[in-house]
């Protein structure tokens, strides 16, 4: 066997080795470190495998901020069947209040859109246009709670959008729930201000 042929054989096995330990390494971390990928693809751009990740990490370790890194980078891909399902675990989970409540504390400061209601309002757009109409709908009055309207709740949220469609039939419906509602004193001016833009269909 010629010199050429030795060096060229070894120079393969060499490449063919540290290939191999590649593979078993990124094995490795997608199995034993799936935060990890979640972080690494995420920074690379590869937004799908970093929700896939993410819901690995929240399947086995339960930790709130991975199923809420999901639903927001499923939101900033407006993936809606992602933010559809990844933004109602997300709120199911039963450590959800809390973390809203760090999420606010931390800012920017915004009264006017608190992360417990942006959640809300993007998970009912997300059914809404995946053409589940009625359940959006039924979610988001769900989700406003007891006498309340607060301000750019899930309602609001999914009339400007069937506002923006021109979808009347859905605004109608809309109307037709809010006028069945009754709502506390300190949300009042904020109520008729929005049941307004149903009349203006």
């Amino acid at each position: 066997m010629s010199v050429d042929k030795i060096i060229l054989r070894a120079v393969l096995t060499t490449l063919a080795s540290i290939a191999i330990l590649f593979l078993f390494m990124l094995t490795a971390l997608v199995c034993v470190y799936p935060q990890t990928m979640m972080k690494l693809t995420y920074d690379l751009g590869m937004e799908d495998a970093s929700i896939w990740f993410a819901e690995i990490s929240y399947d086995r370790s339960h930790e709130i901020n991975y199923i809420a890194h999901a639903a927001e980078v499923a939101i900033g891909q407006h993936d809606y069947e992602k933010i559809d399902s990844c933004g109602e675990r997300l709120i199911k989970d039963e450590a959800f209040d809390d973390f809203c409540a760090i999420k606010n504390a931390k800012g920017p400061q915004n009264a006017e859109l608190t992360y417990e209601q942006y959640v809300y309002g993007q998970v009912c757009i997300a059914k809404y246009e995946r053409a589940r109409v009625t359940e959006a709908v039924e979610r988001a009055f769900a989700l406003v709670g007891d006498n309340a309207f607060p301000k750019n709740n899930a309602v609001v949220a999914v009339l400007i959008t069937a506002l923006q469609h021109k979808d009347a039939d859905t605004v109608n419906l809309i109307k037709v729930e809010m006028k069945n509602m009754q709502v506390r004193a300190e949300y009042e001016a904020y109520f008729n201000a929005i049941l307004a833009l149903t009349e203006s269909q």
